[in-house]
């Protein structure tokens, strides 16, 4: 028996609020097909995680120059700002 049966669903909007004085901005890594080929979180201090959808793996950033210049080199991808789709927005790339 593995240590997560027998535990129940939990659904992110079943958590409570907590009051932070800054939070983390999200951003997604896209390939050439648009497809996320991973997701960043940029700590409020200026550091980020980056996580990647292939491999699973989780890295540790020091700053967002890194990410938009180094990691987006390395992996061949744009990095943005997510938005659903089929929510219009200004400055959406084509």
């Amino acid at each position: 028996m593995s240590a997560e049966q027998g535990i129940g669903s939990v659904e992110v909007a079943d958590l409570p609020e907590i009051e932070v004085d800054s939070k983390p901005e999200l951003l997604v890594l896209v390939a050439e097909n648009d497809i996320p080929i991973g997701w960043a979180v940029v700590l409020p201090e200026g550091d980020f995680w980056l996580i990647r959808k292939s491999t699973r793996s989780l890295t540790h950033g020091s700053s967002l120059a890194t990410l938009t210049t180094f990691w987006a080199t390395i992996l061949g991808c744009d990095v943005g700002r997510p938005r659903l789709a089929g929510h219009p927005s200004a400055g959406v790339r084509d």
